[in-house]
């Protein structure tokens, strides 16, 4: 298939893609922050902040700060990354749709 200049999908792939990384990025420098600082980051503020930004957070209760088992925590720091990735993406995607949708095109 042939590469087009003006493909359609460009910005929509470049703005799924920027996303993804985006919302990645957030979950990966959360994670950190509660590995690092786990007291701060499970009570109060700072944990319904991390949640406002990273929904999937809330899994760390689930495993907790002082957890021994490297697996879990490879697996829930995976989870939280890829899924935040997925959630800012999908968001994006619908504000792409939306813009697309219901903003006039000027200069047809």
């Amino acid at each position: 298939m042939p590469y087009s200049a003006k493909s359609r999908n460009d910005t929509l792939v470049t703005v799924l893609s920027v996303m993804f990384v985006a919302g990645m990025a957030i979950a990966v420098a959360l994670f950190l922050l509660w590995r690092n600082h786990a007291a701060a980051m499970i009570q109060g503020v700072a944990y319904h902040a991390a949640v406002m930004l990273c929904p999937p957070f809330i899994l760390v209760g689930a495993v907790g700060s002082a957890s021994d088992s490297t697996l879990a925590l490879v697996l829930t720091g995976g989870t939280i990354v890829f899924a935040n990735g997925a959630l800012y993406a999908g968001l994006a995607a619908f504000v792409y749709w939306a813009v697309v949708t219901f903003l006039p095109r000027s200069g047809r």
